[in-house]
């Protein structure tokens, strides 16, 4: 798998295994960079007989061995990010979202984080977006289902929190 990422870790393209001949290559000619991470065979295993099952051995009575398999490099695009090498999970923001009442409160906000609210989630066009940071609240005059959508700044995950109103 080569893992092409910008110079704060955001993965912004995969190329999955099996990886054709000369992409890591072209990828290094053109400036790109990139984790190039091969398959790797999975520790040895004493082999067995395909049709009985039984453990195999060799002429001397020593048991032969032989790898079960490959074990391929593992990434989500959408959450994982690059640090030192290594691919890591994004942090959660960890922010929450409460209801009291008719008052909705968002906390936990890092700062420079932006919000989405859809006061209808049905209606793209009911999108309210601000800024902000800490604790956030506002007020909603109608019973339904409020969705927020938090951006916080990167490398935290974005989250989502439908809150219902009654």
């Amino acid at each position: 798998m080569i893992i092409e990422f910008d110079p704060n870790g955001r993965i912004t393209h995969i190329v999955n295994d099996p990886v054709p001949v000369g992409i890591a290559e072209v990828m290094r000619g053109n400036g790109s960079t990139f984790l190039d991470l091969p398959p790797e065979p999975l520790p040895e295993v004493q082999k067995r007989d395909p049709d009985t099952g039984y453990l195999v051995f060799d002429n001397q009575g020593e048991p032969v061995m032989e790898s079960p398999g490959m074990r391929f490099a593992e990434c989500d695009i959408l959450k994982d990010y690059v640090v030192d090498g290594q691919i890591k999970r994004r942090p959660s923001c960890g922010c929450t979202a409460t209801v009291d009442v008719r008052v909705v409160t968002v906390s936990g906000l890092p700062e420079g984080s932006r919000l989405a609210i859809m006061l209808d989630p049905e209606d793209m066009s009911s999108v309210v977006e601000t800024d902000a940071e800490g604790s956030f609240s506002f007020e909603v005059d109608e019973p339904g289902r409020v969705r927020i959508c938090v951006t916080p700044p990167w490398p935290m995950l974005e989250e989502a929190h439908d809150v219902e109103i009654e």
